[in-house]
């Protein structure tokens, strides 16, 4: 949920503050990249708890971090690429 209002926050920014049209397109894909991850985490979560089970596992909790830290990462990336395209693609150098 949070992930998509982001979407809309950052493509809307993007339109507003005059990119163009495949900025806006490179933007709306760099935030993508989030939302994918967290359905991949989320359905992989639902997984792992369905075949192992209640009992506390240490893999299974390592597993779920490193999937968690790739959702973060992928939102470290996501957006900070979604501001490099908005307000430093395609501009010349100083």
């Amino acid at each position: 949920m949070h992930e998509t209002m982001a979407l809309a926050a950052t493509v809307t920014a993007s339109v507003i503050l005059g990119c163009e049209a495949p900025q806006v397109m490179l933007v709306f894909l760099a935030c993508l990249l989030p939302i994918t991850l967290e359905l991949i985490n989320s359905a992989m979560e639902i997984f792992m708890d369905h075949v192992v089970g209640t009992p506390y596992r240490e893999e299974v909790r390592r597993a779920k971090d490193m999937l968690s830290a790739a959702v973060c990462l992928a939102l470290i990336m996501g957006y900070s690429g979604s501001i490099w395209i908005i307000f430093f693609f395609g501009k010349p150098a100083p």
